[in-house]
């Protein structure tokens, strides 16, 4: 009898048929040129993925234009010009080459975007007149210094100020990720996920405790969602009914790690509710444990909420680190998908090692499996990592081609 059926049994998301119901996270690596180019490396990388079993690959947070703070973190990879698109297009087709669909994650860094990816004289941009009260992700770590070959010092990195969007920026923004996208499918992606968690701009105006607006992007759910079914809806006209387009949703961030929506699952049904008609394949729950809902009045875990407010799919990311845990997603009705992210970054074959149903001692995550993971050497060999000069001057920022 084959281990966990429900898991490997296939899955028709929008126009995919998906083998099973793995599906690679959204991994953050920071292995783009200083441009935001994808490398080699980046396929070789996500080739290895696809050798291993997965559904569907989704990639890491790209962003889509570099305007108006949208570039979130050093060396993050971009999708905002020619060049961009001719390397993506060698990843996808790698990933392709294993008949594997993938889709790419669009973002905009908003109040956390790394200020040396500002432009001299530039404040981030939020829902509203905000600071973060966090850092840049790994600035304060030796070990990811060492593990990074970065030499000298090696600040710890605040955020600055942010200040609040107008609506027409929000109009133009919401373009830009349209834009992106048109030019992730110049690149042979399958569809594109919209990235509203995990600290991230689109984040910032779901989150209640960071959307201080009044107008109609603020005040209420179904306001706070609007920004983020906007950007779907222009997305979707960009790139038409053929391919998918998913949601990502979070209650913490990059510099809230405990974060809880006030209202718990109220707000999370809200959320769900006014979902139900907007332009999107699925909706994607981000947590450390999607069942762990952090809110003391009830027991739902949210993606179930979520799946039941809006009617739509739901990927379900969160404590899935073995074959039982993505089979409790699918047979407890919390879910359709499992996102798996940190098993993959050592152990790119984790969807085969589960299937056979035999105990396997998995190796510890480790952020060096992050910075140099098991590649695909087929498509990249030999394999140097990159140096980066990141600068330890925190008053340091771009200069913008115009002068």
């Amino acid at each position: 009898m084959q281990a966990f059926p429900n898991t490997f049994s296939s899955y028709r998301l929008g126009n995919l048929t998906l083998k099973n119901r793995i599906v690679m996270a959204p991994l953050t690596r920071q292995s783009a040129e200083d441009d935001g180019t994808p490398t080699d490396e980046m396929t070789a990388y996500y080739a290895r993925r696809a050798r291993g079993g997965v559904a569907m690959i989704i990639s890491e947070g790209t962003y889509e234009e570099d305007a108006l703070g949208c570039i979130a973190y050093l060396n993050q990879p971009g999708i905002a010009n020619e060049k961009h698109i001719a390397g993506w297009r060698r990843t996808v087709d790698a990933v392709h080459a294993c008949d594997v669909p993938i889709i790419l994650q669009l973002m905009h860094g908003g109040r956390v975007s790394d200020p040396r990816c500002l432009f001299a004289g530039e404040a981030p941009v939020s829902a509203s007149d905000t600071q973060s009260p966090g850092w840049v992700l790994y600035t304060d770590s030796d070990q990811e210094k060492y593990d990074r070959q970065v030499v000298g010092h090696w600040p710890k990195v605040t955020f600055p100020p942010a200040r609040a969007l107008s609506r027409e920026e929000i109009f133009r923004i919401a373009d830009g990720f349209a834009e992106g996208a048109a030019r992730g499918m110049q690149a042979g992606f399958d569809g594109v996920e919209i990235h509203a968690a995990n600290g991230y701009l689109l984040y910032q105006f779901v989150d209640p405790k960071q959307n201080l607006r009044s107008d109609e992007f603020g005040g209420s759910p179904e306001n706070n969602i609007r920004f983020a079914k906007l950007v779907c809806e222009r997305v979707r006209e960009a790139i038409g009914p053929g391919k998918l387009i998913t949601l990502r949703l979070s209650q913490d961030g990059v510099d809230d790690f405990g974060g809880a929506w006030p209202d718990g699952v109220r707000y999370a049904e809200a959320l769900g509710r006014a979902l139900a008609d907007a332009q999107v394949d699925a909706l994607h729950w981000s947590s450390f444990d999607w069942t762990d809902n952090r809110d003391p009045n009830s027991a739902d875990p949210m993606p179930t909420v979520l799946r039941r407010a809006s009617g739509k799919p739901v990927i379900v990311n969160g404590g899935i680190a073995e074959g039982p845990h993505a089979e409790q997603v699918i047979t407890s009705g919390a879910g359709d998908l499992c996102a798996v992210g940190r098993p993959l970054f050592a152990h790119p074959d984790w969807p085969y090692i589960i299937r056979a149903g035999e105990p396997y001692n998995w190796i510890p995550f480790d952020r060096k499996y992050v910075i140099k993971p098991p590649y695909d050497y087929s498509c990249g060999y030999p394999l140097d990592l990159k140096r980066s000069v990141w600068p330890a001057d925190l008053n340091l920022r771009r200069r913008h081609p115009e002068g």
